[in-house]
Formats: structure tokens, C-alpha cells, sequence
């Protein structure tokens, strides 16, 4: 069947057939074709039913674990975090949990990444962490805490001041210079203090965790072979 032999055909039928339908027309139900039901598609992602345990107009919470495995080595944990928590106010917890120290030496990371002090946890970690779930982030302190020994708390062992009499100063020549306390040179160097000093000097001027990371690799890989 060509196209004109087609249209003719469709249009002898249109012809045939009353052009409105009237007001009281009734389709007979011995010709009228049944046709089944239309069913909606599934959906690519089950929606999540609502927590009924949870009450109506309550913030859900998680549990918030701070760790750092430089110094100072620390694990700490927040439990039933509110999640318009911001992150400014998990440094403070952190400040205060290493002897107060200054909260714009500390930085916090998820997944590698710094958050901004004006960022919730909600903002952070999205739909990621369920409510009653716990959230892992990472904790640098620039420049580390002054001494701090293996715990957090642990007393420094004061080391007495040496007082010289008059005799002895004047004893001493005008132009010698003074002598520096502690260890110096390639001693500083092979301390892992100063090597987690510089990656967080480091990461504070790159501002990217792997890069910093991979630059002091390729720096203590030149020391190594120096030494």
C-alpha cells in the first residue's frame, strides 16, 4: 500500500464518522475494546521510607571521630553530633582537647580535603553519613604542639635554669656569641618533629594534602642521599 492509497483510506474512514461526538453519546460496551491498566515505571533508586523511631521535627544526628597520628597523636570522639554542627565548632572541641591550642593552627580534613570553618557537617558530608552513623575526619595542627609528649596531658619535665655568678660573665669574652640549647644541625633533621612540621608548613601554602605529601617524600628522598 503506497502513501496516497494510505491517506485516502484514513480519510474515506474519518469521513464516515460523525464529526463531534454528541453530549449524550454512550460507547457501546459489545464493540467498545478493553485496554489494561497503565502501570508508572519503577523509579532507578527505591525511596527511602522515614524513620518512625525518629520524632517529628527533630535534627538527626552522627558521631564525629577526630583522629591525627602526628603530633600531637590524637583520637577523639563526638558523640550525637548535630548535623548544622559546623566545623568551626569541632576544631574548638579539638583545641581544647590538646591545651587550647589556637584554632587557625588547626585543620580539619574529609576525604583528603580541608572544610571551611563556615561549613556544617551537612554541608561536608551531603547524604552520605546516615543518621546514627559516624563520620571520620582527619586533624593537622600546623607546626604540631610544643612539647608534647606520646599522650595528650602528659606533664613536660621542666628542665632548671643556670644561673652564672658576676664572676663568670665578666669571665666570658664580650664578642663570643651564645651558645644554642638542644640538639642543632643534622640532628634537627633526623627528628620526625621537624619533617611533620614542614609537611604542615607544606600543606599550608599548597593547600592540597596529596601534594604536600609527595613534595616532602621528594625532600627527605634528597636527605637520605646527602646523608
Amino acid at each position: 500500500m503506497t502513501e496516497l492509497s494510505f491517506a485516502k483510506s484514513f480519510l474515506s474512514t474519518l469521513d464516515s464518522r460523525p464529526i463531534k461526538v454528541q453530549s449524550d453519546y454512550v460507547a457501546d460496551l459489545k464493540t467498545f475494546e478493553p485496554k489494561g491498566p497503565y502501570t508508572l515505571p519503577r523509579m532507578p533508586h527505591p525511596m527511602r521510607r522515614p524513620d518512625k523511631s525518629a520524632a517529628p521535627g527533630s535534627i538527626p544526628a552522627i558521631n564525629v571521630s577526630l583522629k591525627s597520628l602526628r603530633n600531637p597523636p590524637l583520637d577523639l570522639s563526638l558523640k550525637s553530633q548535630s548535623l548544622t554542627t559546623s566545623i568551626l565548632d569541632l576544631k574548638q572541641a579539638v583545641s581544647e582537647s590538646v591545651g587550647n591550642t589556637g584554632i587557625e593552627k588547626i585543620k580539619l580534613l574529609y576525604k583528603k580535603k580541608p572544610c571551611s570553618d563556615s561549613k556544617t557537617l551537612k554541608d561536608v558530608l551531603g547524604d552520605e553519613i546516615a543518621p546514627g552513623g559516624e563520620a571520620e575526619f582527619n586533624v593537622m595542627i600546623m607546626g604540631g604542639v610544643a612539647g608534647t609528649s606520646e599522650k595528650i596531658g602528659t606533664p613536660v619535665e621542666e628542665v632548671p635554669e643556670v644561673v652564672m655568678s658576676g664572676t663568670e660573665e665578666r669571665s666570658e669574652g664580650k664578642d663570643e656569641a651564645p651558645v644554642a640549647q638542644g640538639i642543632s644541625g643534622n640532628e634537627v633533621l633526623s627528628t620526625e618533629e621537624f619533617w611533620s612540621d614542614l609537611q604542615g608548613f607544606l600543606f599550608q601554602r599548597v593547600r592540597d594534602q596529596e601534594v604536600a605529601e609527595k613534595a616532602l617524600k621528594v625532600f627527605r628522598g634528597a636527605w637520605g642521599k646527602e646523608t
